[in-house]
């Protein structure tokens, strides 16, 4: 496998999703559902975010929405011949979610397809889940997911500690407490389902994320 981190562009598309993440989670109507999954505590800060605190915690270098990476279940189901496997879902009409769900999911394929590595480290996701996204087209990717309301999730929603951190010292108006904090949680990210081993991938991702997340960060500052 390819070993070398995500590009600049990469993360620029990681804080654009999760922009329009924190926007939806966030909304009245919108996000309601979303904050469903997260601990009531979560629930009222998310809610009371600011704009300047939602682009600051866009910047961490991983999706804060998850694609149900860990739920095999659901992705074989989702993947199956049977035409009928998503007949008592409830569809989503609306077309806001419809945009990051189909945005996220397109940018999640041409990554595993080009660099699935990268797509572990900015996702948490097992090498099997890259290879099975990345195993089908785009087009039948998006046949398969477009109208399903139960796809898009806040990342390790049930985690208070991980959100915590994040819309505490994840949010702080200096950049180093911010960016300690993001790493921190993106270690969590990495190692946070004992069924998989993390260990090669978090070794290095210690070497290849920072730098390309510093120079991202520069050319974000020009």
């Amino acid at each position: 496998m390819d070993f070398s981190g995500p590009e600049p562009a990469d993360f620029a598309n990681v804080e654009s999703l999760n922009h329009a993440f924190l926007l939806q989670l966030r909304g009245v109507s919108l996000g309601q559902q979303l904050r469903q999954e997260l601990p009531q505590s979560v629930q009222i800060m998310v809610r009371g975010l600011t704009d300047l605190q939602i682009e600051r915690l866009s910047a961490t270098p991983f999706l804060l929405l998850s694609l149900r990476e860990s739920d095999a279940g659901y992705w074989r189901d989702l993947c199956s011949d049977d035409r009928n496997a998503g007949l008592f879902v409830a569809v989503d009409q609306d077309t806001e979610s419809g945009h990051l769900s189909a945005a996220a999911l397109a940018f999640m394929w041409q990554l595993a397809l080009r660099n699935p590595y990268a797509a572990r480290l900015v996702s948490g996701a097992s090498l099997s889940w890259c290879e099975q996204l990345a195993d089908g087209t785009l087009l039948r990717l998006l046949q398969l997911t477009t109208g399903r309301r139960d796809l898009l999730q806040p990342r390790l929603a049930g985690n208070t500690e991980f959100w915590n951190k994040l819309l505490g010292p994840g949010l702080s108006s200096e950049q180093e407490v911010r960016r300690a904090a993001h790493l921190a949680a993106l270690q969590v990210v990495l190692t946070g389902d004992p069924a998989i081993q993390y260990q090669p991938l978090r070794a290095a991702a210690c070497r290849s994320l920072a730098p390309s997340r510093q120079v991202a960060d520069r050319n974000r500052r020009r």
